[in-house]
């Protein structure tokens, strides 16, 4: 493979492909982590308090070492190159602490092994998506995230509709069966995914620290990178709080039962895994900026709707628009942010990206109660329609800058 000027790799879709097993597996590890190990964690204790703690370590860690091993990954030369020691190392250390969780018979060892497990899994999912943009084109990053999203949607179908199944047969099965796989994928990738050499030849020209990048994007009279950010951080924040609290909003609000409710959600997520790849294919023809604000306005919009709906239908059948225009801000959303940086930054960004994405997902179950408790459950939609549409304006100031077209 002859690498260009930049020294990246043009779009190779069966590296893509490759690379989007990793993503099925993480998004196969949280499926079954997000439905099962709050029951087994309720074998041992009747606290929800102790339970929602447990639940939020990922969040935790995302936000303080996903940043961390970004940018550490930034600095790593090795013969196999900057990511792949961290992903070689980390996912099957990972599988097999996951695979663990449901054997534990004392609830002390249950949270010893889930908080090594959160700390180990942390420490390689940013070298894991920063290799994408290692190995891509600019101009090509939104088609290959399209198809790596896709592979995460599928993978949590797995886990939905196979492994439940397994789940009947033994409660560990599905636990073994991402575990596995965390075994052999990282094998795959290192087989079929060489880094760019200049990354494992070149001399360190300057150490990249998290704190450092932040303050750079905090400070830089060029507030595109940190407009981005921001923008991210409302957009997850608005649709989350919606994700949080949709059963119980429809249960209050509108008498609907949580399993139908549950069920409708389903539509969402369906409609994401199939809009994955054409969301990265119109951003490569009207920009990444323009298709993420497409959706943000879209998706401020559609919640306006759902607040001043009555007929549980309706929002059935609106349900899936809310997959597509996530899907159209989602998809482009991690390509902006790198696309601000050079490749010897790509991981440092990642971090940054992570450490927006984690705040918003911790900030938002809380503020967004509060809002419900003191305002009202039907304020809802309203609030989170406005913060989504505060993530609209982010993205319209970037514009409003001038900044590169051939990014935006």
């Amino acid at each position: 493979m002859v690498f260009d000027e930049n020294n990246q790799l043009p779009l190779n879709y069966f590296k893509i492909f490759n690379l989007g097993l990793g993503f099925m597996v993480v998004s196969m590890i949280w499926a079954a982590y997000n439905a099962y190990m709050p029951i087994f964690l309720g074998n041992f204790t009747k606290s929800n308090t102790l339970i929602g703690f447990v639940m939020s370590w990922d969040n935790i860690a995302n936000l303080f070492i996903l940043p961390v091993f970004g940018a550490l990954s930034d600095n790593t030369r090795t013969s196999i190159g900057r990511r792949m020691p961290y992903i070689l190392i980390g996912m099957p250390v990972a599988g097999i602490l996951y695979a663990m969780l449901p054997l534990q018979t004392k609830l002390w060892a249950l949270l010893i092994v889930d908080l090594m497990f959160n700390i180990v899994v942390a420490s390689y999912r940013t070298p894991l998506v920063a290799l994408m943009p290692d190995i891509v084109e600019e101009q090509h990053r939104s088609k290959a995230n399209g198809v790596i999203n896709f592979m995460g949607g599928l993978g949590a179908l797995i886990i939905f509709f196979i492994g439940s199944q397994l789940y009947k047969l033994n409660k560990a099965y599905p636990f073994f069966l991402s575990g596995i796989l965390s075994i052999i994928v990282p094998v795959i990738l290192f087989l079929t995914i060489k880094e760019p050499k200049s990354f494992v030849i070149e001399e360190r020209k300057e150490k990249q620290s998290i704190i450092k990048a932040l303050i750079t994007v905090v400070r830089d009279e060029d507030r595109a990178p940190f407009y981005t950010l921001l923008s991210i951080f409302m957009m997850i924040a608005g649709f989350a709080a919606v994700e949080t609290f949709f059963t119980r909003y429809c249960k209050i609000a509108l008498g609907i039962d949580e399993s139908v409710s549950s069920f409708t959600m389903g539509f969402y997520a369906l409609a994401f895994l199939i809009f994955a790849l054409p969301a990265g294919f119109i951003a490569s023809k009207i920009g990444k900026r323009k298709t993420m604000m497409i959706g943000a306005f879209g998706q401020a919009i559609l919640f306006l709707i759902f607040m001043v709906v009555k007929d549980f239908r309706i929002i059935q059948i609106l349900m899936p628009f809310a997959g597509i225009f996530n899907a159209l801000f989602t998809i482009n959303s991690y390509p902006l942010v790198v696309s601000y940086t050079s490749s010897e930054k790509i991981g440092t960004y990642t971090g940054l990206y992570y450490f927006f994405s984690s705040l918003a997902a911790i900030v938002t179950p809380s503020t967004f109660g509060a809002i419900m408790d003191y305002i009202g459950v039907n304020k809802l939609f309203l609030a989170a329609s406005i913060s989504v549409f505060i993530s609209f304006v982010f993205l319209w100031l970037i514009g409003k800058r001038g900044e590169k077209p051939e990014i935006l």
